[in-house]
């Protein structure tokens, strides 16, 4: 006789492209085999990353308006609330599991009207200025109600074992999924002379200082590929205009076949100013990418050890990022290095790994 898996769901504004949506993605398939899984989005988007059959999406609504006003703000977090309750109790919701702030408080507040247990996993920098107030405010209040606080890495527990009474904080790197290590080609000297850079085109991942780096460097026989969407790409696409750059750098939107990047490409660049944890480093870096980023918090220092698996540049040093990289762009054994170092340290993040503790960590929880 079949046993009858226990049900967890996880909570997630949706399921676009990004970090917290590919590990929920890669969790959800390895955690299916154990748990009857399902993903709860406050809007309904088409997974982005591919899902197992198996892992049920439900979305509180189709779209949500722009809130006008505070108070407007307000009642629609509070209809949200209510959904992704509701839809806990009718799918008889076993345990919630949070991921990002405001998803993180209404599936601790969602659990408690349904007296079932939730674990809130937070991706992003505890310090970060730009998130509002009143998340902040309740993030205090709400996050010690959750029964377990997940974060990346050691030094984000640190800063909220200050901040917060939590009960228990635990850490759980990312994992890099099974399909994305299957994909992966052994790097050679064969490549093409690309410099890759991947995430949202934000103010905190600050592609622009690749831009100019690049510029700086007067690479006649290199590209840069930059790799992502959002709210600077008009910004970004403007710089390379203004730079003459037009036939050296691509800007690549909405890919989903990033592995075939991470195959050609021969240095990866990431210049973040702040970070949860760097998905996209580790990535190149399992495929073996010889990697120059910025020592930001929180995450590169965790996967790079300066000058043996890669360079780690302090975040406005500017002279230094255009020095490391044309230091790597110009030596090919210590591309070879770091390749071989890196595919070294990523070995621990291994889906399998990772999962296995995720699955731990929920049936203590469930007991």
């Amino acid at each position: 006789m079949e046993r009858i898996k226990k049900k967890i769901a996880f909570v997630i504004g949706g399921l676009t492209p990004g970090g917290a949506e590919r590990v929920i993605t890669n969790l959800s398939n390895s955690l299916s085999e154990d748990f009857d899984v399902t993903i709860i989005t406050f809007i309904e988007t088409a997974p982005f990353y591919k899902l197992n059959n198996s892992v049920k999406v439900i979305s509180c609504f189709k779209e949500l308006p722009r809130p006008k006003s505070f108070i407007d703000s307000l009642k629609l977090n509070y209809n949200i609330l209510k959904k992704v309750s509701k839809i806990a109790k009718l799918e008889k919701i076993d345990l919630l599991i949070g991921f990002i702030t405001q998803a993180n408080i209404k599936a601790v507040l969602a659990a408690k009207l349904n007296r079932i247990p939730c674990l809130i996993s937070e991706r992003n920098d505890p310090l970060k200025s730009d998130i509002p107030r009143f998340w902040v405010i309740l993030r205090k209040f709400i996050y010690p109600k959750a029964n377990c606080l997940i974060v990346q890495t050691e030094k984000v527990k640190q800063v909220y074992n200050q901040m917060l009474k939590s009960k228990e904080i635990v850490v759980l790197p990312n994992p890099i999924s099974t399909e994305l290590s299957q994909l992966r080609r052994a790097y050679s000297t064969n490549r093409e002379n690309i410099i890759l850079s991947v995430g949202t085109f934000n103010d905190d991942k600050r592609q622009e200082k690749i831009i100019y780096a690049f510029h700086n460097l007067k690479l006649s026989d290199w590209k840069l590929v930059l790799i992502g969407d959002g709210p600077n790409k008009s910004k970004l696409i403007t710089l390379i205009k203004e730079l003459n750059l037009a036939h050296k750098v691509q800007i690549v939107s909405k890919v989903k076949n990033v592995h075939d990047y991470y195959n050609i490409a021969k240095i990866f660049a990431f210049a973040s100013k702040a970070e949860g944890f760097p998905n996209v480093l580790l990535e190149a870096m399992h495929y073996g990418l010889p990697s120059l980023s910025t020592d930001c918090n929180y995450g590169p220092s965790e996967l790079i050890i300066d000058g043996k698996n890669g360079f780690l540049v302090p975040v406005d040093n500017q002279a230094m990022f255009v020095e490391k990289l044309g230091e790597l762009v110009n030596n090919e054994d210590l591309q070879m290095l770091f390749s071989i170092k890196s595919k070294e340290t990523t070995k621990k993040f291994l889906d399998s790994y990772v999962s296995s503790s995720w699955k731990n960590l929920i049936l203590r929880h469930l007991t």
